[in-house]
């Protein structure tokens, strides 16, 4: 259930400070008011320490009701012995927001724990806070610094980012590449205002072009997601850095935020669905908030080039391949115009190596980024090059080519330094002047325009007429009856039983008949027609290891000899079927992710579905695009067009079924705990279910 959103101006936008714990100059209570008065904070400011009557030419108050207002934020700088203490009397005086600097930490099977204490104080008075165990926020243009450890806000910037690291939050905010903030927030535990929270109050920033969040762990996912569907409407990227993807990151997380870090798999879901730019590093991170924060919107997915060495070139397009990031195939008109800039036996192509024999070097550039800027494949430009301090001097330095054609240019560009560590800081600082971003490493930066061609064209795709989710195909006319038989499963449904719930929601399933003797078997296969299949009904899990499936029986000899050996070993229950036609393999399903709902996976299926681990996760609801870009996604996707002499399969009707599969989970996701379909055989001109599993949630899930 999604909380009411939370007021966080009087947290962010403080007009007015208590200082608990206001000290000397050097420890934490007087570098929490030194911060505030380098950073220009024009509000009022409050000491409260009764162990002093003044300090910084203002009085001290002994306690919070002394004083002569009630400030919107209290700034609790005092140890876990007081803080449970120090907020009550905050609540007392009407105090709507309290930044908590210390841990909060009790000793373990300590009941009720402090953090729980203060948590309980804060909700009951509807209190925004700032942590426990956080290292503070930064609000540049409020003038508000709040921390007590050494901060210098630089200017005030389109990018929001809310870390759940102290280091991370320092990193960024100690930033040389000129990243500019309009809030920097250390979340802290989170015990009441989350980074959904601050997400949300960024997103109603209208200077916020950018949204940044390093993040452990989602500790309210309805809010989390509500913020994500608001950047998305509102075109505001949000770029994320997700801890927790392999198995020890996501203990060492769980350690660290004292929650669990949650499914990786239901994450990228999550993020493919709200168009969220999942990157793997810092590095990678200030990359891309530096080119989102120029405001790009690429008109295409595909980039143009300009490099002066042919080596780094060829390092260019095996990374760029490796990343994902498609290279412009450039006119003939733009090869021609590149022709008579060029000097002779360089090839006019994209990426382009325009470096001759350095003659006239800066008319050439100048000519050839225009050339590049204006073919209509281009989306992005890259100027690929080094900037060696050694040519800061030098009037043929790439930064004034790039002041000669800065505004004949079509296309956003961006400098994209190979070798970061060489990178000279005023020929970086000169480019930034200019409007024009600098990308500090290959990979990096590669991966940054990446993420900035692929939000233009996620936004492109949604604002398309009938974007967005499928219309649901038609639920059954006995929904509820459905509903009934699934609240009185007493555990899994057994084969036959899972196939009846799908085929209600439309999916294509194999003719099937059940029997619990000879007569009735070999009844069931001469209504079918051999050959068929035989299943032990008795326990669906695994038939195939435990040797209850056999194939292929030709006749009724065959079929009754099947039975008899089968009915001996895992009784008489079995399942006569019909032998699906040879095809691709697939598997569908549904899981219940416990932090955001009904998911649908997709991949390769079969016997080895496990050993290949070829799957895509999709958020509910989806759309027939999404389904098509999973299936395109996978490592088997080929096998889909036809291999090996195999006739194409039918990928509409793959689409078919797991958007029926879809809307099957939707309108029973809180009875289904996990459905699994494997394989659904895509064949020419269907898709049909041959083997599933439905198992319904228990009840209180």
């Amino acid at each position: 259930m999604s909380r009411t959103r939370q007021d966080l101006a009087p947290l962010l936008h403080a007009r007015s400070l208590a200082l608990v714990g206001i000290s000397q100059p050097g420890r934490f209570g007087g570098k929490l008011h030194a911060n505030l008065v380098r950073a220009g904070f024009e509000g009022r400011v409050y000491g409260v320490n009764p162990r002093y009557e003044s300090l910084y030419d203002r009085p001290c108050y002994a306690s919070l009701r002394e004083l002569p207002e009630v400030p919107d934020c209290a700034l609790l700088a005092v140890p876990n012995a007081r803080l449970l203490e120090a907020l009550e009397e905050a609540a007392q005086c009407g105090i709507r927001a309290a930044v908590l600097f210390a841990s909060a930490w009790s000793e373990p099977g300590e009941s009720p724990s402090l953090q729980s204490r203060l948590r309980e104080v804060a909700r009951a008075n509807a209190m925004a806070i700032c942590g426990p165990n956080c290292m503070g926020f930064v609000a540049p243009g409020r003038g508000l610094a709040v921390s007590g450890y050494d901060v210098r806000p630089g200017p005030v910037g389109p990018i929001a980012l809310v870390a759940h690291s102290g280091s991370v939050w320092e990193a960024f905010l100690q930033n040389r590449r000129g990243l500019a903030f309009n809030y920097v927030v250390s979340a802290g535990n989170e015990m009441v205002t989350t980074a959904a929270d601050y997400a949300l109050f960024a997103l109603s920033d209208p200077g916020t072009r950018a949204l940044g969040i390093f993040l452990e762990t989602v500790r309210d996912p309805a809010t989390f997601v509500a913020a994500l569907r608001e950047a998305a409407e509102r075109d505001v990227p949000v770029v994320v850095l997700k801890t927790g993807r392999s198995e020890r990151g996501a203990r060492m997380a769980m350690a660290h935020s004292g929650a669990l870090a949650g499914e990786d798999a239901a994450y990228e879901a999550l993020f493919s669905h709200y168009g969220v730019h999942r990157v793997t590093s810092i590095d990678e991170m200030m990359d891309t908030l530096e080119l989102f924060s120029a405001g790009m919107r690429p008109r295409t997915t595909q980039v143009a080039a300009l490099l002066d060495s042919g080596g780094q070139r060829a390092m260019l397009v095996d990374l760029a391949e490796a990343e994902g990031v498609e290279f412009a195939p450039i006119s003939g008109e733009t090869e021609k115009t590149l022709a008579g800039v060029l000097e002779p036996g360089v090839e006019a192509a994209n990426p382009l190596d325009a470096w001759g024999t350095g003659n006239a070097a800066d008319d050439i550039y100048a000519k050839s980024l225009l050339a590049l800027d204006g073919d209509p494949a281009t989306g992005l430009t890259l100027f690929a090059v080094d900037l060696y301090p050694l040519d800061d001097a030098s009037q043929t330095s790439y930064p004034p080519i790039v002041e000669s054609v800065r505004a004949e240019l079509c296309n956003p560009l961006a400098f994209l330094v190979h070798a970061s560590a060489t990178a000279s800081e005023p020929q970086m600082r000169r480019l930034r002047g200019l409007g024009v971003p600098v990308l500090m490493g290959t990979e990096t930066g590669l991966r940054a325009a990446r993420h900035v061609l692929s939000h233009a064209e996620f936004q492109r795709r949604r604002r398309r007429p009938g974007a967005g989710a499928a219309p649901p195909p038609p639920r059954p006319a006995d929904l509820e009856e459905w509903r009934a038989r699934l609240r009185q499963a007493p555990g899994a449904l057994d084969e036959h039983a899972s196939k009846r719930v799908l085929a209600a929601w439309g999916l294509d399933v194999t003719r099937e008949r059940l029997a619990e003797d000879l007569a009735a078997v070999l009844a069931a296969g001469r209504e079918i027609g051999f050959p068929v299949a035989l299943k032990t009904a008795g326990g669906d899990l695994h038939k195939t290891e435990r040797g209850g499936v056999v194939l292929d029986l030709g006749g009724e000899e065959a079929l009754a000899a099947a039975y008899r050996r089968l009915a001996s070993r895992l009784g008489p229950r079995v399942l006569v079927q019909e032998m699906a036609p040879r095809g691709t393999e697939l598997i569908l399903g549904v899981v219940n992710d416990p932090q955001f709902g009904p998911m649908l996976t997709l991949g390769t299926g079969g016997i080895f579905v496990e050993v290949f681990e070829d799957v895509r996760m999709l958020m509910l609801p989806t759309s027939a695009e999404a389904v098509r870009e999973a299936l395109s996604d996978l490592r088997g996707a080929a096998l889909l067009g036809g291999a090996r002499g195999r006739p194409p399969a039918d990928q509409g009707a793959v689409v078919e079924a797991a958007l029926g599969l879809g809307a099957l989970a939707l309108d029973l996701g809180d009875l289904v705990a996990e459905i699994d379909v494997n394989p659904l055989v895509a064949l020419p001109d269907r898709a049909l279910v041959v083997d599933a599993l439905i198992v319904p949630a228990s009840p209180g899930r």
